[in-house]
């Protein structure tokens, strides 16, 4: 009996790790969805076998950097833009993720809130823009974007030099989700 048992707690364990290292759309240290952020753009066609990717298509297959490289699933969905490097050999640099299914290893989506966003990392910095917030998060690769139309009516327009945490409502929805490479 207890020989079963460990057989089906073994066998459990181990799908649950597989399934949780191929999930297509998560997104934890050096990794979004399908790609690794040392794997070659050149590779792209072979990771995204299955689904579209919009870009100088000769630029990519040589590895070469070119613009903004657009991975849209075979319906026509968009998932994500990645941006390219070019270091020793062309990688990606930066990811903004386009569709709501991708989440981080903490559970943060596109459909999170500020909130969520705020319980579940560190914030390290905070940013303004024309139209945005930039929120940054210490020991993380992620990062997201607020509008600023979310921010109270005091704070939505012209230069804002420091803003705290505290002044971002916390229903604020996130507008873009980010992995940089590159910092």
């Amino acid at each position: 009996m207890n020989k079963y048992f460990l057989l089906f707690v073994a066998i459990g364990l181990t799908i649950i790790g597989c399934t949780s290292q191929n999930d297509p759309f998560s997104i934890s240290e050096g990794r979004v969805g399908k790609f690794h952020k040392a794997d070659a753009i050149k590779d792209l066609y072979t990771i995204y076998a299955n689904d579209s990717i919009v870009g100088d298509s000769t630029a990519i297959a040589n590895g070469l950097v070119g613009s903004r490289i657009s991975i849209f699933e075979k319906g026509g969905a968009p998932l994500l833009h990645l941006n390219p490097i070019q270091d020793s050999i062309s990688v990606i640099g930066s990811v903004r993720v386009l569709d709501k299914r991708f989440k981080t290893d903490k559970g943060i989506s596109l459909e999170s809130t500020f909130k969520e966003v705020s319980n579940a990392y560190t914030i390290d910095n905070i940013q303004t823009t024309f139209s945005s917030v930039i929120v940054s998060f210490k020991g993380s690769e992620v990062y997201v974007t607020i509008d600023r139309k979310a921010l109270p009516e005091d704070l939505r327009y012209g230069n804002i030099e420091k803003l705290d945490p505290i002044q971002i409502p916390d229903e604020a929805p996130i507008k873009n989700l980010m992995i940089s490479w590159q910092r």
